[in-house]
């Protein structure tokens, strides 16, 4: 199979035109609601809103009884303050914690430019928004097929020629008495490009839609099975069917807007291979990443924040055909050693556009992944020039991740010295171990720091919660997690310290 250098990949994807820099207005000191004031870290009321639902809670503080939601409170409150008490935490001074946050900060950027720049863009005229709330009432059930490349096109094309029809055809490619199906609305948000090409027109039921090019290389063939229309008749079901196809057709835009913003972004960018440095690294990768998970498991750092992300941290600068200091690719004639290359891995994980691929597909959806790497290291420059390490939305997130890291950091090493001070060696539940051993730090903490706790009461007395278990997380960057996990520190359900926040 015949495929385009990365070079030309760089330059179809992205474009060609001038960028624009805008400056940043003053931010205001804090972004969102504030809920809690721990010295000079803040809890707003979408952190508590998020940390509690986005996440897994555990169960004696699942409920939305406001008892549980005291404790989620006093959970929040806890984190902050082990974070506190620990301004020299050894994970600070982490090469890699350091290089992980870094990271973290920088996913939020680029999210921020996605907004400024997409999102706050957008307008939305009547005859859009008319066309969307006619199409938003149908779901397709679709039959598809996925080709891994060309070549496979080819032997498509050529066997439809001779007269064979979709289902014979996808029953032999697939080896299957089934054909794979998928139900899909309006509404869901999955591959943009197969969602447009699907409800880009009206379709018949039967109908065999043409093959479909996706970002990976591969095809998919899609047969409309069907459809069904489902009208929303009642006036208030009706105002959140709009507001929510509203929402849609604003998110659509807005990355339809910034996808022409990246592509002046890398216009003329281009990214050349040192083939032999690449085959050889490619070949070592590929062993890594296409691991089972049970293998996977066993290769995540030691390091206690890859136990939630899964980040995949082994180096594979210095095997035999792969020295540090030799160039895996060069940028615009910038030569990235692999060193280099691996020292921006652990600020941007790899992201494949292909989550299930063969060995022999590896290098190519390597190579994609380069090309994103590099793409979003050139957004991220834009995003720092423009001020972005500065938002307020950026700082607090950043916190977030920090304070929860060294907080449990902090409670592990202080329940492990109060097990050995005390020859502890009893089996016990995380409730127990929490119970005996951290509510008492907690309940010092908050009288040690109560001066500069402060709690807006009256915001808390407005929040509800579901009890809905949720685990949410994005699709397509490095560090998919939105938030933390719950921070499992204390189970009490008393605020009985700080002082009130007007």
């Amino acid at each position: 199979m015949k495929h385009l250098s990365l070079k030309a990949v760089l330059i179809i994807i992205f474009g060609a035109a001038l960028l624009l820099l805008s400056t940043c207005d003053k931010q205001p000191e804090f972004a969102g609601n504030v809920l809690a004031k721990v010295g000079d870290r803040v809890i707003t009321s979408e952190d508590f809103m998020r940390r509690a639902e986005y996440t897994i809670r555990p169960d004696f503080c699942a409920g939305e009884n406001y008892i549980h939601r005291k404790i989620v409170l006093n959970s929040l409150i806890a984190e902050k303050l082990l974070a506190l008490e620990s301004p020299n935490s050894p994970l600070l001074n982490n090469p890699e914690f350091t290089a992980y946050m870094q990271g973290r900060q920088e996913q939020a950027m680029r999210k921020w430019l996605y907004k400024t720049q997409a999102m706050d863009q957008v307008e939305i005229d009547t005859s859009e928004l008319r066309s969307a709330l006619r199409k938003s009432i149908r779901t397709y059930n679709l039959q598809y097929l996925n080709l891994p490349d060309s070549q496979a096109l080819d032997g498509w094309k050529h066997a439809r020629a001779d007269g064979y029809d979709f289902e014979i055809l996808a029953r032999t490619l697939t080896g299957a008495d089934t054909i794979p199906t998928h139900e899909m609305s309006w509404f869901e948000r999955g591959d943009e490009l197969i969602h447009d090409y699907v409800f880009q027109n009206d379709h018949k039921k039967g109908a065999l839609l043409e093959p479909l090019e996706l970002e990976d290389g591969s095809f998919m063939i899609i047969k409309v099975a069907g459809w069904v229309d489902r009208p929303v008749v009642s006036g208030l079901q009706y105002e959140q069917h709009y507001q929510d196809v509203q929402d849609r057709v604003s998110q659509k835009k807005a990355d339809a807007i910034y996808k022409d913003y990246v592509t002046n972004i890398m216009a003329g960018k281009s990214l050349e291979l040192n083939k032999p440095i690449f085959r050889a690294y490619a070949k070592q990768a590929a062993d890594i990443y296409l691991k089972s998970p049970e293998e996977k498991d066993q290769l995540l750092n030691s390091a206690i924040w890859n136990t939630e992300e899964q980040i995949y941290t082994e180096s594979l600068s210095g095997h035999a055909e792969i020295p540090g200091e030799a160039t895996i690719f060069s940028v615009d004639g910038e030569a990235w050693s692999v060193d280099r290359f691996e020292s921006e891995l652990a600020l941007h994980p790899l992201v494949f556009r292909k989550r299930n691929m063969s060995h022999r597909e590896f290098p190519e959806q390597l190579k994609y992944a380069m090309a994103d790497l590099i793409r979003d290291r050139q957004l991220t420059n834009e995003a720092y020039k423009l001020g972005y390490d500065e938002i307020p939305n950026v700082r607090q997130l950043k916190n977030m991740w920090q304070d929860h890291y060294v907080s449990r950091q902090t409670r592990n090493e202080y329940v492990r010295s109060e097990m050995l001070a005390s020859k502890d060696s009893t089996q016990r539940s995380e409730v127990a171990v929490i119970e005996m051993y951290m509510n008492p730090l907690i309940d010092h903490l908050q009288n040690k720091y109560a001066e500069v706790i402060r709690i807006n009461t009256d915001l808390f007395e407005s929040l509800e919660l579901t009890t809905v278990p949720m685990m949410v997380s994005s699709r397509n960057v490095p560090f998919p997690l939105v938030v933390p996990a719950f921070p499992r520190l204390t189970t009490d359900n008393v605020l009985d310290y700080g002082e009130r926040l007007e």
